[in-house]
């Protein structure tokens, strides 16, 4: 009998040696050699039957939990316990206006528009989509013309299912809808008293079991171990039952999901009879998105249980709007005490969308009135807001050794481009992401062994969009450090156009003024001196004008000199202490560029820069804040209608703040630039 069995280790030749390793203790086994012998496969036989026990129990064990199950069917149950009910596929969503113009004569004056009455969209990626009204909509006639407004238009096929009840086959009154492309956001529920009996009663789906009783007209929803959803009816004491023969109609959307997304041209046939149909779009597709993904379920349900479909908190924000509004690629929520400047009873709710990069107006208002409103409590108002976007450009040289690659420098580059996008994407586009520049380099030296190394220069840029023919004050905040960079490398803006003092249409740019308005910022100590009775006098000379500074004594030793005036244009100071009864003290100015100036300016005809504006804002570069006053912007020159800032920040580390996202636009062409020297 072996006198320790060693059970821990569960790798199959870790098995296979301890199974020898016992059997060797065996006085019968004591002369075999279970390498050559026929036992050798016995043994193997063995060690797999236990390596495959292990790994079952090790994976049955993981399913019994939703924090570790793997199988979709194990996190779907686990949900069903927590009640929680996965999100399914959600349909784009489109906003329009649609006109009907009747024939001369007619003297109708309703329309009603259908529910389920299909629009098709223009091709996207050569596919067109059907949209269709989840709702019906009557408008009286108005000037001749019947006019739909703000229609919300889903994309997706119709569905209608029924089922007939019977207690006697059906006693838990469950019935499972056959799609699994569903959006459960358009479901509606309607049971009919029998097939003779035509009346019927709309069901709403459950929110609040407490809220029920024994005439409540609801049903539950839950997700089945395929992937679709059940309806399951109540039993007459916590909600209102079926009773045989009620036929359950369930009508709703199959969808193709994020698909039909940006669409934004529709068409339809013939409304109430009338085929004279115009529509305009009010906002393009957006929200559509797949099924709820595995990773979502085993992060949300927990949360959603814990926030018991009521939002207090931040988390509670986070996880039940992922649940009811699936478009979400990064969310961030801060009370209004956090706010700047605070806003009591408010919470601001900031969602980066999958598609785009803002929510469009009309889906704001949907969000906060259908979403957030029923979920929020009763003094709290919500509040969305567009996050706040840092855009990343990169110049990057990058050297690399001939000998150990065969690929054109205009390969190199493109493999360098391929991994500053990848890097990006699994880095940012996510609300609290960290820029380091140590480790971007890093991702670029490791996409290529021949690359010796490289040197990258990072801009942030911000994009405002004008106020035209307006005067108009801008604050734009990178909310990071700015570095004060020599002028080939300044801060630089995109082309607009305005009028010069001259009333001469101008093609202007914005720029910092090289050296601006540069002070004395601190004064650091170098020798405290001895023997001072009273406060020596601090004298700044320099390059500069301007700055003065206040001394402090304790004990007869200079204990602080504090800079009362930072002063203008100083690039360098020198620091004179005298008087006060005491010797030796010295101590050295810091001079930093805290403050700059902004000006417009133009080229004349000789490529030379003529200002129109010198003192037109000013760039604070401790703070990253710039405030560009009273510009009239008549038209913006780019193709987005936007002015586009940019500057290098100070730090090498940038951390975002609160809702701001750092992104890399890949459709700009100036984001990437690479230069490939080989050696």
């Amino acid at each position: 009998m072996a006198e320790k069995l060693v059970i821990a280790d569960l790798e199959f030749e870790t098995i296979k040696q301890n199974l020898k390793t016992f059997l060797n203790t065996q006085s019968t086994f004591l002369d075999y050699n279970f390498e050559g012998s026929s036992l050798a496969i016995l043994v193997n036989l063995l060690a797999f039957n236990t390596y495959y026990n292990a790994f079952y129990m090790n994976m049955m064990a993981n399913e019994l939990f939703i924090d570790s199950a793997q199988v979709r069917n194990s996190l779907l149950s686990h949900s069903k316990s927590l009640n929680y009910t996965p999100v399914s596929r959600r349909a784009a969503t489109a906003i329009v206006n649609v006109a009907v113009t009747p024939p001369g004569g007619n003297t109708q004056s309703l329309l009603t528009m259908d529910r389920f009455t299909e629009f098709q969209s223009q091709a996207i990626d050569g596919v067109n989509y059907t949209f269709v009204t989840t709702s019906a909509a009557s408008v009286y006639k108005e000037n001749g013309l019947f006019t739909f407004p703000l229609l919300e238009i889903k994309s997706g096929t119709p569905q209608v299912v029924t089922f007939t009840y019977s207690a006697l086959s059906n006693p838990a009154s469950q019935f499972e809808l056959p799609n699994d492309d569903i959006d459960t956001s358009t479901l509606l529920v309607t049971v009919q008293e029998s097939s003779l009996n035509t009346s019927s009663l709309v069901y709403a789906l459950s929110a609040d079991i407490t809220d029920s009783d024994a005439n409540t007209a609801v049903y539950y929803l839950s997700p089945t171990v395929s992937n679709k959803y059940q309806l399951t009816f109540g039993d007459g004491a916590i909600s209102k039952a079926l009773a045989n023969g009620n036929i359950v109609i369930a009508s709703y959307l199959s969808t193709t999901g994020i698909d039909a997304n940006k669409a934004n041209s529709f068409a339809t046939g013939s409304i109430g009879g009338f085929s004279n149909v115009t529509v305009a779009s009010v906002s393009s597709a957006s929200g559509g998105a797949e099924r709820e993904a595995d990773d979502s379920i085993r992060r949300n349900a927990p949360l959603a249980y814990t926030s018991q479909g009521r939002a207090v908190t931040q988390k509670d924000y986070e996880s039940l709007l992922k649940q009811l509004y699936p478009d979400i690629q990064s969310i961030f929520v801060w009370g209004g005490e956090d706010n700047i400047p605070p806003v009591y009873g408010k919470v601001f709710v900031s969602i980066a969308p999958k598609e785009g990069v803002i929510i469009n107006d009309a889906e704001k208002v949907r969000i906060a009135t259908e979403i957030l409103g029923p979920i929020s409590i009763l003094t709290i108002t919500p509040e969305l807001v567009d996050p706040d976007y840092v855009y990343l450009k990169f110049d990057t040289t990058v050297e690399v050794d001939g000998k150990l690659t065969l690929l054109t420098a205009a390969q190199v580059a493109d493999t360098v481009r391929t991994a500053i996008i990848n890097y990006t994407d699994l880095t940012f586009n996510q609300f609290g992401a960290i820029f380091v520049i140590s480790k971007f380099g890093r991702a670029i030296d490791d996409s290529l062994t021949a690359i010796i190394g490289s040197d990258t220069t990072v801009r942030l840029e911000k994009r405002i969009i004008p106020t035209l023919n307006v005067r108009t004050t801008y604050t734009v905040s990178f909310a990071t450090e700015l570095h004060h960079a020599p002028i080939q490398r300044a801060l630089k803006s995109t082309a607009f156009t305005v009028y010069d003092a001259s009333n001469v249409l101008r093609t202007a740019y914005i720029e910092e003024v090289f050296n601006s308005s540069t002070g004395v910022d601190s004064i650091s100590i170098t020798n405290p001196g001895y023997g001072y009775i009273e406060a020596p006098v601090v004298t700044v000379t320099g390059d500069g004008t301007g700055s003065e500074a206040v001394a402090t004594i304790v004990n007869g030793r200079i204990d602080t000199i504090t800079v009362m005036k930072r002063g203008t244009s100083y690039t360098s100071a020198l620091i004179t202490i005298s008087g006060g009864g005491g010797q030796a003290g010295e101590a050295s100015a810091v001079v930093q560029s805290k403050y700059g100036t902004l000006r417009t300016f133009y080229y004349n005809s000789n490529s030379e820069k003529v200002d129109i504006n010198p003192t037109v804002g000013t760039v604070d570069y401790f703070k990253g804040e710039l405030v560009i006053r009273d510009l009239t912007v008549i038209e913006s020159l780019t193709d987005s209608e936007d002015i586009r800032i940019s500057v290098e920040p100070e730090a090498s580390i940038i951390e975002t703040q609160q809702n701001q996202l750092l992104l890399l636009d890949s459709d700009d062409a100036s984001a990437i630039n690479i230069s490939v020297i080989v050696r």
